[in-house]
C-alpha cells in the first residue's frame, strides 16, 4: 500500500464555519506532508484546537493537541495511539479509552480521515470540555461560536433525541452538533424562533453550514463538501494527459492566490480583485500540482488559468473577455440567489447562447446551483424548476453534484426542468467533500488547503476532465473539439444514475472520462464512434448496419443551436431508429409535468439540442439509424457519437454538380 498521511479531523474539536469541512485550514509547510509538522499563522484572537502533528502509519507515538483562546496557549490535550493492522487504537485521551473510526479512500493516496468516537465502556469527556462556551469553533477564528449544551436535546414534532449536543451559532445559522454525527440539523435563526425545526436525517462528520450573506445578488454555490472526482487513467500511460498547453477559464467570486505552493506559475488574475477562498478553490480542483498534500491534487495540473471575478465580468460578458487571450473552456461555479427566474430562460441564458452561437468551440461549464433543499423550508421554492440564469442555455454544460457516498444526487443539487421541459442539467460528477487548495484574504498563507462542497465544486471537476478530453481530441484530430462534440461524447458515456436514462436530477448521469478518451481514440482508425456531419431542412439522413449478437446500442447526437430569446429549439433535429420490420425507437423524452418519472422512448424530441436512443439490438437484423432535418432555418452542423461503428451516411438530398447548377441557372435566365 502507498504511504499514507493520517489526520485528525476530532470530531467537534476543529468545526470549520461557512461550509467548509473539517479539515479546513489546514496548512503544509514548505515541507512535505510526510514529515508530518502543520505550520499556523493565528491571529491574536483565535481560539480553538489545533493538532501539531499528524498521525503516521509508520509508527505509534503520543501526540499533542493545544487548545488557544484569545490567541494564547490555554491547555494541552495528549493523545496516545498505537497501530493495527487495518485501525488505528486510540490508547488514551486525557487518561480516558476511545477510539478512531477510520476509512481508506479508493485510491489510497488520499489522506484517510480519522474522527474520535465515544468509547460506550470507559467514561469519556463531555463536549463541553473540549469545546467551552463561547469559544470559537473554527480552525484559524471567526464568526461562529459555541453558545450552549445540551445532556439531551429533544427536537420539536420529531421522536428523535440526542444526547450531549453543542448550539453552534452563526449569524444566519444555527447548527446543533452530537459527538458520534456530528451535525444533527441546521436552520435559519428565524424558523428557530419561530420553534418550525426541521430534521436532518443525512447524519456523517458535518459541518457548520450557514446562509450566503453576499450583498450581491451573484453568490457562490458552496453548499456542501465534496471528495475530488477520479481520471488518473487519463494522467498515466499512454495517455499522460495533465492538459499540458492547455488554458482554462475561471469565473469566480474574486482573485485565485497565484502564488499558493499548488498554483505557482499557472494562473494570470484578469482582475485585481481581493483573494477568494471560493475561486482559490475550484482553481486548485482544476489545476493544483497535489505536490505538499497529494489529496488536492487537480484534474489538469499543468493547465494554465486565467481569472475573471465575476462581480466585474461574468457568463456572456466574461466569456467574450477570455476569448482575447485564447480561452475556450471556462468554469463557472456561481449563479443567483433567492426565487427569481427559477427555471426561466432569461437574458443570461440568451447572451450566451448567442455567444457560443458565434463561436461553436467555445465549452462553458456551469454550476447547476445548491437550491435543492430550499423548498423544504421557503414557499417561494419548488421542488422542480431550480436552474436559474445562464445555467439554463441550450448550449451550455450544466452540471449537477454527486454525493458520493450513496452514488445519487446530493440532495443541495438544484434540478430541472427548464419551463417549457428542456431538460437540465447536463452530466453530473461527486461534489461532495473535495478537498482543495483555500485562501484567508484576511491572512495570506500560501500552503493552505480546505474542503467545500455543493455544485461549485462538481463543475470545475466536469472543466477539467473536458480539458483533458480536449487536449486529447487535439492530439489525433489537430484542431480543438467544438461544443457539440464533447458532449455528444460525455453524454453517451455517462455512467446512467438516478432514473433510468437521463433524468431532471442528473441529465444524463455521471460523467466517465475513461470511456469518453476511448471515444476519441477511435477517431484515429477506420471504425470511428464519432461522426461529424451536417443537416438541411428537409434532407433525411440514415445509417444502415446490423451486428452479429445481442448488444446495447447507444447513439447520441448534439448540436450547437441558434439564440433564440424563446425557449425554444431554434433548429430541430430528429433521430429514430428502425429496424427491418418496422418496428421504431424513439430518443428519450421526459414529462415537466412529472418530473420525477422515467424517460420514455415513445415519440420524437423536439424540445432539446442533443437526443438519444438506447435499446438492445438482435443478431442478423438490419437496423436504420434515422436523422431527419425538421426544422432548420440554415444548415445545421452536428455531431453523432455512437457505442458501435456506424457505415457511411446516406441522404436523400442529390447536389448536382456545380456546373450543372450554373447551367440550370443561365438557362433560366435565358429563358426569362
Amino acid at each position: 500500500m502507498n504511504k499514507i498521511l493520517i489526520y485528525i479531523s476530532l470530531s467537534v474539536l476543529l468545526f470549520t464555519a461557512c461550509g467548509g469541512g473539517s479539515s479546513n485550514g489546514l496548512k503544509s509547510n514548505s515541507q512535505a506532508p510526510s514529515q508530518g509538522k502543520i505550520s499556523s499563522h493565528r491571529p491574536a484572537n483565535f481560539h480553538g484546537y489545533e493538532l501539531k502533528d499528524y498521525l503516521s502509519p509508520s509508527e505509534s507515538k503520543n501526540i499533542t493537541i493545544y487548545k488557544y483562546k484569545n490567541g494564547n496557549l490555554l491547555r494541552e490535550e495528549k493523545l496516545s495511539y498505537e497501530l493495527g493492522e487495518r485501525s488505528v487504537k486510540i490508547k488514551s485521551l486525557v487518561n480516558l479509552g476511545g477510539y478512531i473510526r477510520y476509512y481508506f479512500p479508493r485510491d489510497q493516496d488520499d489522506v484517510i480521515e480519522v474522527s474520535i468516537h465515544k468509547d460506550e465502556k470507559v467514561e469519556s469527556l463531555k463536549m463541553n470540555n473540549f469545546v467551552d462556551i463561547n469559544d470559537s469553533v473554527t480552525t484559524k477564528g471567526g464568526d461562529c461560536k459555541v453558545v450552549k449544551h445540551f445532556d439531551n436535546l429533544q427536537l420539536p414534532y420529531d421522536p428523535h433525541s440526542f444526547n450531549d449536543v453543542l448550539e453552534i451559532e452563526c449569524p444566519n445559522s444555527t447548527g446543533y452538533y452530537q459527538k458520534e454525527v456530528g451535525l444533527v440539523l441546521e436552520n435559519l435563526k428565524s424558523d428557530l424562533e419561530n420553534n418550525n425545526l426541521e430534521f436532518l436525517p443525512d447524519f456523517g462528520e458535518r459541518d457548520i453550514i450557514h446562509v450566503d450573506k453576499s450583498d450581491s445578488r451573484l453568490a457562490n454555490l458552496n453548499l456542501d463538501s465534496a471528495k475530488e472526482a477520479k481520471v488518473d487513467r487519463l494522467w498515466e500511460p499512454p495517455y499522460n494527459l495533465l492538459g499540458q498547453g492547455m488554458k482554462i477559464g475561471l469565473v469566480d467570486g474574486g482573485r485565485v492566490l497565484e502564488t499558493h505552493v499548488e498554483l505557482r506559475g499557472r494562473v494570470t488574475n484578469l482582475n485585481d480583485s481581493r483573494y477568494n477562498k471560493h475561486a482559490t478553490h475550484t482553481a486548485g480542483t482544476l489545476i493544483s500540482k497535489g505536490v505538499h498534500l497529494p489529496s488536492s491534487r487537480g484534474f489538469a495540473n499543468e493547465a494554465h488559468i486565467y481569472a475573471i471575478d465575476y462581480n466585474q465580468l461574468y457568463f456572456a460578458d466574461s466569456i467574450k473577455a477570455l476569448l482575447n487571450y485564447g480561452v475556450l473552456i471556462s468554469n463557472h461555479s456561481y449563479g443567483f440567489e433567492g426565487p427569481d427566474g427559477l427555471g426561466v430562460y432569461d437574458k443570461d441564458s440568451y447572451n450566451l447562447d448567442k455567444v457560443v452561437e458565434g463561436n461553436p468551440y467555445i465549452i462553458a461549464v456551469i454550476a447547476a446551483g445548491n437550491d435543492g433543499r430550499k423548498y423544504k423550508r421557503d414557499s417561494d421554492f419548488t421542488k422542480w424548476f431550480l436552474i436559474k440564469g445562464g445555467a439554463n442555455s441550450k448550449n451550455v454544460i450544466t452540471v449537477a453534484a454527486v454525493d458520493d457516498d450513496s452514488g445519487v444526487i446530493s440532495d443541495f443539487s438544484s434540478r430541472g426542468p427548464i419551463h417549457g421541459g428542456r431538460l437540465k442539467p447536463d452530466i453530473s460528477l461527486d461534489g461532495y467533500n473535495v478537498l482543495s487548495t483555500v485562501v484567508n484574504p484576511s491572512e495570506i498563507d500560501d500552503d493552505s488547503y480546505g474542503r467545500l462542497y455543493g455544485t461549485s465544486m462538481a463543475a470545475p471537476a466536469v472543466t477539467g476532465t473536458i480539458t483533458l478530453l480536449a487536449q486529447r481530441y487535439k492530439q489525433i484530430n489537430s484542431t480543438n473539439p467544438r461544443l457539440d462534440t464533447i458532449k455528444a461524447i460525455i453524454f453517451n458515456t455517462a455512467k446512467d444514475i438516478e432514473n433510468p436514462g437521463p433524468d431532471f436530477k442528473s441529465g444524463f448521469g455521471q460523467l466517465d472520462a475513461y470511456k469518453a478518451v476511448r471515444v476519441i481514440d477511435s477517431m484515429d482508425s477506420d471504425n470511428s464512434l464519432v461522426k461529424l456531419e451536417s443537416i438541411i431542412q428537409n434532407e433525411h439522413l440514415t445509417y444502415t448496419f446490423s451486428v452479429g449478437a445481442y448488444e446495447n446500442f447507444r447513439v447520441s447526437v448534439a448540436w450547437v443551436d441558434l439564440a433564440n430569446e424563446y425557449e425554444g429549439l431554434v433548429n430541430d433535429l430528429d433521430i429514430y431508429l428502425e429496424s427491418e420490420f418496422g418496428d421504431k425507437v424513439y430518443p428519450f423524452t421526459l414529462d415537466e409535468y412529472h418530473p420525477d418519472k422515467n424517460a420514455v422512448q415513445t415519440k420524437p424530441n423536439h424540445l432539446d439540442p442533443q437526443e438519444q436512443i438506447e435499446t438492445t439490438l438482435e443478431p442478423g437484423v438490419r437496423y436504420t439509424l434515422h436523422i431527419l432535418g425538421t426544422n432548420i432555418r440554415k444548415s445545421q452542423d452536428f455531431t453523432l457519437v455512437s457505442n458501435i461503428p456506424l457505415p457511411k451516411v446516406k441522404s436523400n438530398m442529390k447536389i448536382a454538380p456545380m456546373h450543372l447548377q450554373i447551367h440550370d441557372i443561365y438557362e433560366t435566365v435565358s429563358k426569362d
